[in-house]
């Protein structure tokens, strides 16, 4: 090593060393991990803010795309409808049978006074249940839009309005 590298490698390594040691000094570390949590937090501010503008900009035009401008979107090597009815059934199947599998370990979590195991398993199960709106509510979307084709793609909202939005979320299609 020439003495140029070696003096170059000094200041580097008295830095370092000065820096591990004001690990040493009580309080420094609780004092390093606050700052760290406050960045952290900035940028996940910063963010939040620029998504909380995206969606006003995007509320500021409330008006959804129908059916048929939903269709004219679509890029030619898309799936037919067919088949994403069919894969969002086979989804909400599964979301349904996990479901089943959770309310069950709910129930053997409760019998045996596992109160955490059930709060794990009602949150797992609620879990299950949104996935099985989100593909329903694309069924209904697809169905409604097929029957209506120049009106607006109903929201969950609108999924919800309608008379037997239960029964129908509940309804795994077993024999469809």
């Amino acid at each position: 090593m020439s003495g140029r590298e070696r003096t170059t490698d000094k200041p580097r390594a008295l830095r370092r060393a000065s820096r591990a040691g004001l690990y040493l000094v009580p309080g420094y570390p609780v004092i390093k991990a606050v700052a760290s949590v406050r960045d952290a937090a900035a940028g996940g501010i910063r963010t939040i803010a620029d998504r909380h503008q995206e969606l006003a900009a995007q509320r500021a035009d409330p008006r959804s795309r129908t059916f048929n401008e939903a269709m004219a979107l679509r890029s030619q090597d898309a799936l037919s409808l067919e088949a994403i009815e069919r894969s969002c059934m086979r989804r909400k199947q599964v979301s349904m049978a996990f479901a089943f599998v959770a309310v069950s370990f709910v129930i053997g979590s409760l019998g045996g006074h596992n109160v955490f195991g059930a709060f794990l398993g009602v949150l797992f199960v609620a879990l299950c249940g949104l996935f099985a709106l989100k593909y329903e509510h694309r069924v209904w979307q697809i169905e409604t839009g097929r029957a209506a084709p120049n009106e607006p793609l109903g929201g969950y909202r609108q999924f919800f309005a309608r008379k037997g939005a239960i029964k129908r979320l509940l309804d795994p299609h077993l024999f469809d």
